[in-house]
C-alpha cells in the first residue's frame, strides 16, 4: 500500500477514536445533553429576541443581556465538561505522532508541488534526512494535517459537540447594528 494512503488512513483512524473517546466521556452523558438543549433554545430565544421589533427600550435590552448571560453561562459549563476528554484526546493523539514518526522515520511519503518557505520546513521535513529534498514531506506532517481536516470533517458531519456560536465581533459580524447601538 502506498505510504501517503496509509498515513492518511491513520490519522482518518485516530481522528475516529478521538471522537469516540470524547462521545464515551463527555457528549451521551445527561449532563452534557442537558447544557446542549440550553444552548440551543437559549440562541434561539436571543435571536427570536434581536429579530423582534426594533424598538430599543430598557427592557427589551436587559431580557437581551440577560439571555447573553444565561448562553455565556451554559458554554462555560459545557466547556468545563468538555476540558477532561481534551486532555485524554491530546495523549491519544501524541501517542498516534510518535508512533507514525517511528513507523515512518526517514522515509519520504509525499512531495510538495513548492518548496517551503525556511520557517515550515522544519514541519515537513520531521524525521526526514538532511539530504532530503526541499520539497519532500514526511509522515509525521501528512498525518498531523490530515488529522486536522479529519477532525474538522468529523465534527461537523456528527455534530455531538456544542453547535459553534458567532464567533466575529459584533462590529464585524453586524456593522450597521453595531453603529446604530452606539447612536
Amino acid at each position: 500500500m502506498n505510504d501517503f494512503v496509509l498515513v492518511l488512513a491513520l490519522s482518518l483512524l485516530s481522528s475516529a477514536v478521538s471522537e469516540a473517546v470524547s462521545f464515551v466521556l463527555v457528549y451521551r452523558k445527561e449532563n452534557f445533553q442537558r447544557l446542549k438543549t440550553k444552548v440551543l433554545q437559549t440562541e434561539a430565544r436571543l435571536e427570536e429576541e434581536k429579530a423582534g421589533a426594533p424598538v430599543a427600550g430598557k427592557h427589551r435590552q436587559r431580557r437581551i443581556a440577560g439571555l447573553e448571560s444565561q448562553l455565556s453561562d451554559a458554554r462555560r459549563s459545557a466547556g468545563s465538561l468538555q476540558m477532561r476528554t481534551t486532555v485524554v484526546v491530546g495523549l491519544v493523539q501524541v501517542a498516534a505522532i510518535y508512533l507514525i514518526g517511528s513507523w515512518f522515520s526517514g522515509r519520504v511519503v509525499a512531495t510538495l508541488p513548492f518548496e517551503p518557505v525556511s520557517m515550515f520546513r522544519s514541519l515537513t521535513h520531521r524525521g526526514l534526512p538532511e539530504d532530503a529534498p526541499p520539497s519532500a514531506c514526511s509522515a509525521t506532517f501528512v498525518f498531523i494535517m490530515g488529522g486536522l481536516a479529519f477532525k474538522a470533517a468529523l465534527d461537523r458531519y456528527l455534530q455531538l459537540g456544542l453547535p459553534k456560536g458567532n464567533s466575529l465581533p459584533a462590529w464585524v459580524a453586524d456593522p450597521e447594528a453595531f453603529l446604530a447601538a452606539k447612536k
